[in-house]
C-alpha cells in the first residue's frame, strides 16, 4: 500500500505538517518576515540550480529527487548520533538504511499530481538517479559521492552560511534558532557539509510546498519568486529600505519595484517564452501580479493580502525550525563561518 504522507510513524518534524501557519517568530522579536523572504528567495532559486547535476535542469524533477532524498533518509536527521556520524561528504547513509518512498507518498507530500511526479520518477530511475524497490524509490550513495556533488554540497553550505549572514546583519533583533541552543555535550563538528544539506533540503521542501500552494503550480511558483528576487532587487541595494519594508504590515510601494520583463523572466527561469508568457498570464489572473511600464511586479496589495501575510510568517518559522535543527546538533551559524574550502 502506498504511504499517504512522507512523515512516518510518529517522530517529531522539523518543520510544520502541511496547512500549518506558525507564528513569524516568538514573542518581543522584531517583524521581519518580509525581510527573511527577501534574502531566502535567491537561496531558494539557486537551490533548484544546483540540482542541475541530478535533475538534467528541469526544476520539478530536480524537487522530486529532493523529495526522495528527505524520504530516503530523514529518520537520519532525527537521530543526532546518526545525523552527526553522517554529516560529512565522505560518510553518506549506506544505502541499506536508506527508506524508499513511493510515487504517489511524494505526489501527495508535495502536493503535485500523480501523474506528472510518476512520469519524471520514472526517467531518474532510467538515468539512475534512483533505484527502484517493492516499497519505492530511493537514491542510492553512489550517486551522491560523484565530484559534482561534492560541489553541489559545498555550494549548498556556502549559501546557508550566506542567508544566515545577512538575515543576521538586516535583522540582529532575530533569532534565527527559534531560541534553540547547542546542547553543552554536543562537541563542534568538521565539514558539517551534508547534515547542514539534509536539514535544509527539508526547508527548501517545505518552503516548494507552500509555494504550489499559493501559485497552484510549481513552475508558476518558480516564476512568482524570480520576479518578487528582481522586483525586491532596489530594496536589497539599500539596508535601510530593506528594513522599512521588512515587516508584514508595510509592503514598499509598487512605484519602488523594479518590474521584469516576460522575456527577461523567462531566460532566468530557463523556460520557454510562451511557457514563462501562460504563467504569468495566470498569476495576474490570480490577482498576485500585475503589468506596469517595463514588465510584471508582484503590487503591495498582492503583497498585502492575508494569504501572502500567512505565507511570510509561515515561512519564518521553516526557517527557525531548520537553523535550530541544525543547532540541535552542534551546527550553530553565528553569520561567521568561512566556506568550506577555507578549511581545507
Amino acid at each position: 500500500m502506498d504511504e499517504t504522507k512522507t512523515t512516518a510513524g510518529n517522530e517529531p518534524e522539523l518543520v510544520p505538517p502541511h496547512g500549518a501557519s506558525p507564528d513569524g517568530g516568538k514573542p518581543g522579536e522584531p517583524d521581519v518576515a518580509r525581510l527573511v523572504l527577501q534574502c531566502a528567495i535567491p537561496f531558494f532559486l539557486s537551490s533548484m540550480k544546483r540540482l542541475e547535476h541530478l535533475s538534467g535542469g528541469d526544476s520539478l524533477s530536480g524537487l522530486l529527487t529532493l523529495g526522495i532524498l528527505e524520504a530516503n533518509v530523514r529518520h537520519v536527521s532525527r537521530d543526532p548520533v546518526l545525523a552527526r556520524r553522517h554529516a560529512q561528504f565522505e560518510t553518506p547513509p549506506p544505502d541499506e538504511t536508506r527508506r524508499p518512498i513511493s510515487a504517489r507518498a511524494l505526489a501527495a507530500s508535495l502536493g503535485v499530481p500523480y501523474d506528472a511526479v510518476r512520469r519524471r520518477v520514472a526517467a531518474l530511475e532510467a538515468a539512475g538517479i534512483c533505484v527502484r524497490t517493492a516499497k519505492g524509490v530511493y537514491v542510492p550513495s553512489a550517486v551522491l559521492m560523484t565530484e559534482a556533488n561534492r560541489g553541489a554540497l559545498a555550494r549548498s553550505y556556502l549559501a546557508v552560511s550566506q542567508l544566515s549572514r545577512e538575515i543576521i546583519t538586516l535583522a540582529p533583533g532575530l533569532d534565527l534558532t527559534g531560541g534553540v541552543a547547542a546542547p553543552p555535550d554536543v562537541g563542534p563538528l568538521t565539514a558539517p557539509e551534508r547534515l547542514a544539506a539534509r536539514i535544509t533540503v527539508e526547508y527548501v521542501l517545505r518552503f516548494a510546498e507552500r509555494l504550489v500552494g499559493a501559485a497552484g503550480d510549481f513552475s508558476r511558483g518558480l516564476i512568482l519568486l524570480a520576479i518578487l528576487q528582481h522586483n525586491f532587487e532596489p530594496l536589497r541595494q539599500d539596508p535601510v529600505l530593506t528594513r522599512r519594508y521588512g515587516g508584514l504590515k508595510r509592503a514598499p510601494p509598487d512605484d519602488m519595484l523594479a518590474p521584469i520583463s516576460v522575456l527577461a523572466l523567462a531566460g532566468v527561469i530557463g523556460h520557454p517564452f510562451e511557457t514563462t508568457r501562460r504563467h504569468v498570464n495566470h498569476l495576474i489572473g490570480d490577482r498576485l501580479c500585475a503589468r506596469t511600464r517595463g514588465g510584471v511586479i508582484a503590487p503591495a496589495a498582492a503583497l498585502q493580502s492575508e494569504l501572502a501575510q500567512g505565507l511570510m510568517a509561515a515561512h519564518l518559522g521553516d526557517l527557525q525550525r531548520a537553523f535550530g535543527a541544525m543547532a540541535r546538533l552542534g551546527l550553530v551559524f553565528d553569520g561567521k563561518q568561512e566556506p568550506p574550502a577555507a578549511r581545507d
